[in-house]
């Protein structure tokens, strides 16, 4: 992918103002992150506290399995919610669109990877195929 040119939320340009963001935090997913602007991490950080998503810096606090998948579930509906923002806007960029896709795409496999089996018949390839009708 590359080094990233351009804040994905607001097109800055500025090398100097760039920071990370891990949109459903590094302790969730260490490996999901993308360039942003510090104003518009900033931004994203204060929704997630506000809604009480992030843990405001307390590393140490006691999570069980079922409360980090449902934190990393809501995080995630809020990065799409921000993504699908940018579609909206006028600097929306395709590539850079897709590229953030892409990286929550893998966030998410990795997550379902992670959880452990559940004891049900394995799922044919194809009943998971798309049909037609908007499910799958």
């Amino acid at each position: 992918m590359g080094y990233a040119d351009c804040c994905f939320y607001c097109g800055e340009t500025q090398v100097f103002c760039f920071e990370l963001d891990h949109p459903v935090t590094c302790k969730l997913d260490r490996l999901f992150k993308r360039t942003v602007c510090r104003n518009c991490h900033r931004k994203l950080e204060a929704n997630r506290d506000l809604k009480k998503l992030t843990k405001n810096g307390l590393h140490d606090v006691a999570e069980s399995d079922d409360e980090q998948l449902r934190r990393y579930l809501l995080l995630m509906a809020e990065d799409q919610d921000s993504i699908a923002d940018v579609l909206l806007s006028p600097i929306a960029s395709p590539r850079l669109t897709a590229d953030t896709l892409r990286s929550a795409a893998a966030s998410i496999r990795r997550k379902a990877l992670s959880l452990p089996r559940l004891n049900s018949p394995p799922t044919s390839d194809a009943a998971l195929e798309y049909d037609g009708t908007g499910c799958a």
